[in-house]
């Protein structure tokens, strides 16, 4: 049985196969800054509860928090114009 976790880190592979996303997508994300990383040599070990609090964090950032997330507090109104968004003529 291949231990997955070392450390509490987790490698490139084992994050992507969980997130169903490919290895690529991964390395963008930490070149970005999107997630953060430990390199251990020449390999990146990836701490997979601050990934997901990372990517929870941009979530909520960009599309807000809502009842039915854990934690979330409410749900845009429906007829509620975008943040950001510049409606002309009205």
């Amino acid at each position: 049985m291949k231990k997955t976790i070392r450390d509490g880190r987790i490698s490139i592979r084992e994050l992507a196969a969980l997130l169903q996303v490919s290895t690529d997508t991964i390395r963008r994300a930490f070149r970005s800054g999107e997630i953060p990383a430990t390199r251990v040599r020449t390999a990146l070990r990836f701490d997979l509860d601050e990934v997901l609090r990372r990517m929870r964090r941009k979530a909520e950032a960009r599309y807000g928090r809502y009842r039915g997330a854990p934690g979330g507090e409410s749900r845009p109104r429906a007829g509620a114009p975008a943040p950001g968004l510049v409606t002309r003529g009205h």
